[in-house]
């Protein structure tokens, strides 16, 4: 009599063990839902930094386009040199106001503070060049690089980013 309760008791014990690992990485798949913005530095302030570089590769390119914003006015810093040996070209930009919100929409959008979280990938293109965005704000960063393992629906920040930063360069 005792063996069928000790055996039905194991198993609800191993259904609940079940059911909490699979609501924990239920969780973990939908944290970008979760996120709130609420205490987010970059969200909450007027002054913030984001900045897109592509390095390296077979022609060792060299790209980085930044956006500064202090107290709502935006600045653009543009660097590129095509190959090595070749001139580089400059630029600075004033940009229009709402710069920081088209920046801050696709932060939002792509929930950055999640997807810095995601992992490495094993392999990697060695003639390639590596991307990076970096969105910072005092002294919070948040980094993505292109060789991280991203969901399907985040893999477009990269090109958005850029579509947008190059917009502005005339």
């Amino acid at each position: 009599m005792a063996m069928p309760i000790f055996a039905f008791l194991l198993l609800g014990i191993m259904l609940f063990a079940f059911a909490a690992i699979a609501f924990f990485f239920f969780v973990f798949d939908h944290r970008d839902k979760l996120y709130t913005y609420d205490d987010d530095p970059l969200v909450n302030s007027n002054t913030f930094d984001c900045e897109f570089s592509r390095i390296g590769g077979s022609e060792n390119e060299h790209t980085a386009i930044k956006i500064s914003v202090k107290d709502g006015k935006a600045r653009l810093f543009y660097s590129f040199r095509p190959t090595n040996g070749a001139p580089t070209e400059k630029k600075e930009l004033d940009l229009p106001d709402d710069a920081a919100d088209k920046l801050k929409a696709i932060y939002r959008e792509h929930c950055v503070p999640v997807l810095v979280d995601c992992m490495n990938r094993e392999e990697i293109a060695l003639d390639a060049p590596s991307e990076l965005i970096i969105y910072s704000a005092g002294e919070n960063s948040y980094t993505l690089s292109k060789d991280q393992l991203l969901p399907e629906k985040d893999r477009g920040i990269f090109s958005e980013t850029e579509q947008l930063m190059r917009s502005y360069i005339i």
